[in-house]
């Protein structure tokens, strides 16, 4: 009997760190995303309306800011859901 219950802790704990890692990669990947959509929508504007570097860096600036406003919005979640 004792088996068993150190076994499902230990598989409890490997699912909670898979979780954790699943989430931090999630958000990882969001970051990424919005950065390259900013840049590369940026540079489609560029191209549109013949304004070199203008709108790559508004657009790259503004991907960089929503990317890391999402990873803070979603790490205050997780730490209020721990605390609860």
């Amino acid at each position: 009997m004792g088996g068993k219950a150190m076994k499902r802790t230990k598989e409890a704990i490997n699912r909670e760190v898979r979780n954790r890692l699943c989430r931090i990669s999630g958000y990882s990947l969001v970051l990424v995303t919005m950065t390259f959509l900013g840049l590369y929508g940026g540079m489609y504007l560029d191209k549109a309306l013949n304004m070199a570097p203008n709108f790559t860096l508004v657009g790259l600036v503004a991907g960089i800011a929503l990317g890391f406003k999402g990873f803070i919005e979603e790490v205050v979640i997780e730490r209020k859901a721990r605390r609860a």
